[in-house]
């Protein structure tokens, strides 16, 4: 007599598809790749944060140049396998290229088209000139880095603030050296902003990617993550570091980085973010 016990068991081939399915680094949901509760990095991305911040700060045109699709697509393929990658081998602008594409091909971006309205109330800034005032011009400067902090980033996931703090604490020191790379806070949101934002609607999704003090556009918000990151992430950072001080905030972000590395990707536990309060409102 057979019994039906309701139960069906996996074939070979969907439980080797499911295994692959979970070893995969790119294209994977965040929320399966950062457990929350900690401020564990999925691997490509503290593995190219580290190591563009240690060979690649002053190489020009970072982020901008493209490497041979052959390497790039081996580093990839290796990652999603979960097998060593020695980016000496691809270099800076493979390790450049795999970070963004990391962001690229998320399956929930982190900027959608729902974040769109919420993105284009950011207030606009003032250009200084005979008939404005410095100071009031970066009073302006100032609320759209409270909008940044206490709206933008609001509105995204726990795990989507901490990816962008990481990131945005290298792009940020990639912006000190502008003078050997060329890349400031401006030209890395120029290069980023399609990377994070992406839609339904690609006439909207590059209207999203400009940047500059009178646009409210994604471009302008990285530029803002960039520029600002002290104060922008404040509370990111406080979690990353562990309430403790220190004199340069980008520096001690990517220093955990590193430790994140030397530990083989341990994760270090850490309370939930707190949810952020709205307190500025799109009008002003």
């Amino acid at each position: 007599m057979k019994v039906d016990t309701g139960i069906s068991t996996p074939l070979p081939q969907q439980q080797q598809q499911q295994q692959q399915q979970q070893q995969l680094a790119f294209g994977v949901p965040l929320e399966g790749l950062m457990p929350r509760g900690s401020v564990a990095l999925p691997r490509p991305i503290r593995e190219c944060i580290a190591y563009l911040r240690h060979h690649g700060i002053a190489t020009e045109g970072l982020f901008r140049r493209s490497p041979p699709s052959t390497v790039l697509r081996a580093a990839k393929d290796a990652y999603n396998r979960d097998q060593p990658v020695d980016l000496e081998l691809g270099g800076v602008h493979v390790a450049a290229v795999l970070l963004k594409l990391f962001f690229r091909e998320l399956p929930d971006p982190i900027f959608s088209l729902s974040s769109y309205a919420t993105i284009r109330a950011l207030p606009a800034s003032m250009t200084v000139d005979n008939n404005n005032n410095a100071d009031v011009a970066k009073q302006m400067d100032s609320v759209r880095a409270r909008y940044v902090e206490e709206v933008v980033l609001a509105s995204l996931t726990n795990e989507c603030r901490l990816l962008l703090c990481f990131t945005c604490a290298l792009l940020a020191i990639v912006a000190r050296n502008e003078e050997a790379n060329r890349m400031s806070a401006f030209n890395l949101a120029i290069v980023w902003a399609p990377n994070l934002a992406r839609s339904a609607n690609p006439v909207a999704d590059v209207a999203m990617c400009s940047a500059g003090p009178s646009a409210a556009t994604v471009g302008s918000a990285i530029q803002i993550m960039v520029s600002c990151f002290d104060s922008v992430f404040a509370k990111e950072i406080a979690i990353i570091l562990k309430g403790k001080a220190t004199d340069d905030r980008v520096v001690a972000v990517l220093d955990v980085v590193d430790r994140m590395n030397e530990e083989e990707g341990i994760e270090a536990s850490s309370p939930v973010l707190p949810p952020r309060a709205k307190s500025v409102e799109p009008g002003i």
